[in-house]
């Protein structure tokens, strides 16, 4: 995926979360694309969300991939998003560098 794709699909990602979670619930971490054992890319989205492990509800993420799915789809952007959620409070844990 080209440089400039990444950042469109990145700008679409972080404009729907802004209107969808009033911009402070997710945040976009970090992305970037990888390929799959079928050599299918697909866009690997780290969201960082505030309160402690655990505190993020279904009713958020369930469904999210598929709304963000449809977002990129929009932007012409073709890579499947595939989504991890990690506590702000774990982003300073060595692991995650």
């Amino acid at each position: 995926m080209k440089a400039q794709v990444l950042e469109l699909a990145r700008s679409r990602i972080e404009a729907f979360l802004r209107e969808r979670h009033d911009g402070a619930a997710l945040d976009v971490l970090s992305m970037g694309t990888e390929v799959d054992g079928d050599g299918e890319e697909f866009l690997w989205v780290r969201l960082v969300y505030d309160g402690e492990p655990g505190t993020l509800g279904a009713d958020t993420t369930v469904g999210l991939t598929g709304r963000l799915r449809s977002e990129l789809e929009e932007a012409d952007v073709e890579a499947f998003p595939v989504l991890s959620f990690i506590a702000r409070s774990d982003v300073d844990i060595p692991y995650l560098d």
